[in-house]
């Protein structure tokens, strides 16, 4: 019955050294997690203030929840989102954002992509040139 009870005393010595070595660890995690989550937070609104207001996104949340709409204003934890389901305006705290992607609709004057025409007139006017040239070396008799 002795060792019975020595074994049990030994047992509960280390159990009660590894719980206050866990207890001892947690405080570190959690700050870690806390600057974690801050450096996410910066992420999403630094990818937010990318887009122009009224651009079509799709933002999916921490709660795996998907939400579609147009950008509206951006403060300092907050942004709005006007919903394309129910025309709905949220408020979206940038730490509940899980990922921010363009989406392919485009909703509100300004939110449509623009075509850079200008850089294609060179193009062409080199493939029209081009054209010309062959074509009068071809004309010539030799």
């Amino acid at each position: 019955m002795k060792r019975f009870s020595r074994f049990f005393r030994r047992k509960s010595i280390v159990s009660l050294a590894i719980a206050w070595a866990l207890i001892a660890v947690v405080p570190s995690s959690q700050a870690e997690s806390a600057a974690r989550i801050d450096r996410h937070t910066r992420k999403i609104e630094k990818r937010l203030s990318k887009y122009r207001t009224g651009a079509f996104l799709q933002v999916d949340l921490r709660d795996n929840t998907e939400v579609l709409g147009s950008l509206g204003e951006l403060s300092g934890t907050t942004f709005l989102l006007t919903s394309s389901d129910n025309n709905r305006k949220m408020t979206i705290s940038y730490a509940d954002v899980a990922k921010v992607k363009k989406g392919r609709e485009y909703i509100g004057e300004g939110s449509e992509p623009v075509h850079h025409i200008p850089h294609l007139a060179p193009i062409l006017i080199g493939a029209v040139a081009a054209g010309a040239a062959v074509a009068l070396v071809e004309t010539k008799p030799f």
